[in-house]
């Protein structure tokens, strides 16, 4: 599987978007070649379908069968700094916007 080959963003060599693939092995063996936008099934499927999706990803998560990288955060105030964060190549986390809970600061 190979997630993400179409994230052309700011890719400017071409190697980095080809997925190397023998055309014997498709011919002959049983590689399969298969598109999937995540964005388009969503909109797609139905609401039960989504949510027990979602909930499948939550479980694996919670068991630590899959890893999401941990965020960068980032006070709203400061937005125009986490878009320049998200745009600079090769960073190591998204950003992720915090928002004020509702309780004064000011003591703080």
């Amino acid at each position: 599987m190979v997630y993400g080959a179409l994230s052309t963003y700011r890719q400017t060599d071409p190697a980095a978007l080809t997925i190397p693939l023998q055309a014997r092995s498709v011919i002959y063996g049983t590689k399969v070649v298969r598109g999937f936008w995540l964005n388009r099934w969503f909109g797609t499927a139905s609401p039960a379908d989504a949510l027990r999706a979602l909930s499948e990803v939550r479980g694996l998560v919670t068991d630590e069968v899959l890893s999401i990288p941990q965020g960068r955060p980032f006070p709203l105030e400061r937005f125009t700094e986490a878009i320049s964060f998200a745009e600079t190549p090769a960073h190591d986390a998204k950003p992720l916007l915090v928002f004020e809970d509702g309780r004064d600061n000011d003591d703080e």
